[in-house]
């Protein structure tokens, strides 16, 4: 497995908003081994272009490893890499500790996944086992509000399991249409957000709130 830890000079995990250094871990267990570093700094002032286009950068100078451990894992830098698949950890202890951890619980995460995922084709109690399963944790179910409307709190859901992406969270309750009104709401509105509603034939409104972020609430238009 292959894990990213941002560090201060003192070796601490810190916030992506303070500066310091990434490092790349690969092993498993309690082998690991360092296979890079490199400075990373927000500039104070950036537009939202230019943070978008540093985030990419860094992404693709982590390559394939899409785990990382930080001093925090809220905002808009965070939510971006959400949007790019990334597993966003905070932990405590040695880095070594830290990686042993972070493996652990990535697997346990990737287990109760294919376990609700056999349970769902029958699997649980029918003797049959899946044959492999892939790393996409579940999503807890929306929150029914009654008379056919939901609600889902993409940033309660990250704080809750750091292994989902904003796609993860919404795109099954998006697609599977089961609502007359949807209620999301997240730091901002992922990249993909507005042209999955169009494809879909959705109608929405937004409502930007200070502390909050935005709102968009999604309905079915009538005929």
């Amino acid at each position: 497995m292959k894990i990213a830890i941002h560090v201060d000079i003192s070796g601490r995990p810190v916030s992506l908003y303070e500066d310091g250094v990434i490092h790349l871990y690969q092993g498993t267990g309690e082998s690991w081994s360092k296979t890079g570093e490199f400075a990373f700094a927000l500039p104070q002032s950036l537009s939202i272009a230019r943070l978008r286009a540093l985030v990419e950068e860094t992404a693709a100078g982590l390559k394939d490893c899409r785990t990382l451990i930080s001093g925090d894992r809220n905002g808009y830098v965070y939510a971006l890499l959400g949007e790019m698949g990334f597993s966003c950890w905070t932990s405590e202890g040695s880095i070594e500790e830290q990686l042993l951890l972070v493996e652990r619980k990535s697997q346990e995460l990737a287990a109760s996944a294919c376990v609700s995922s056999a349970c769902a084709s029958g699997g649980c109690g029918g003797g049959r086992k899946p044959l492999s399963c892939g790393p996409d944790v579940a999503a807890p179910p929306p929150e029914n509000l009654g008379g056919g409307k939901l609600r889902v709190d993409v940033a309660a859901v990250m704080r809750t399991i750091p292994g989902l992406n904003s796609r993860q969270i919404l795109l099954p309750v998006i697609e599977g249409g089961g609502f007359s009104e949807l209620e999301v709401i997240c730091d901002h509105l992922p990249r993909w957000f507005e042209g999955k509603i169009d494809e879909l034939g959705l109608a929405a409104v937004y409502e930007t709130l200070p502390g909050v972020g935005v709102i968009a609430t999604l309905t079915r238009p009538t005929a």
